[in-house]
């Protein structure tokens, strides 16, 4: 049987208790700030109980095959310090957005200022991952790898985003982005093919 990471047992305990399932009593039965921090987003986006264990099975396959990772809110996982964060569409929704964070309108991007993003759908749907530090990010390291269709630079005006494919024996570029600026579509040929990229 597969060793779930800490996080995904703290994300579990969370889940539990804002479902209301009974967890192993201790000495203390306080919530942590995990569990008070994904009871709260799931009160003010009115999700339901059902609603939430389904975003907690989607964040724990993700933390058990990503290392590193910490759930940060109901719908929301972050690496290095927050420097790195994946965010999950919530419920009846199809772009990915922080909870309190205003909803985009259908077919326009959504990256915050300073920071670059790679969407798993068409026109900036599905699981959003962002980076705001320059770095090298390898994808099959978040789980994202082949997964991109859609992306926002949304840098501050200038910075560029270059966007690799590994062919089993190199980095082969796909697209080099210039902030500001997005595609709702990578097209045929770069679908789902994007394997690392140079922030910054």
């Amino acid at each position: 049987m597969r060793t779930r990471t800490k996080f995904a047992v703290a994300a579990t305990a969370g889940a539990m208790a804002v479902l209301g399932v009974a967890a192993p009593t201790s000495a203390s039965t306080a919530p942590t700030a995990l569990e008070s921090t994904i009871a709260s987003e799931a009160k003010q986006a009115g999700l339901s109980k059902s609603e939430v264990a389904s975003l907690q099975e989607q964040i724990d396959r993700q933390l058990a095959t990503t290392l590193g990772g910490q759930q940060i809110g109901v719908n929301q996982i972050a690496w290095r310090d927050g420097k790195a964060v994946m965010t999950f569409p919530l419920p009846g929704e199809k772009k990915a957005r922080a909870v309190g964070e205003a909803a985009a309108p259908l077919g326009s991007p959504n990256c915050r200022y300073a920071w670059t993003c790679l969407y798993e759908h068409s026109n900036w749907d599905g699981r959003r991952l962002t980076w705001s530090d320059c770095n090298f990010e390898n994808l099959a390291n978040w789980g994202f790898n082949d997964q991109t269709t859609s992306w926002h630079n949304n840098q501050t005006r200038g910075t560029r985003t270059t966007v690799y494919n590994w062919t089993g024996s190199s980095w082969a570029q796909l697209w080099v982005s210039t902030a500001p600026s997005a595609s709702s579509n990578v097209g045929s040929a770069n679908n789902d093919k994007a394997d690392g990229l140079w922030v910054c």
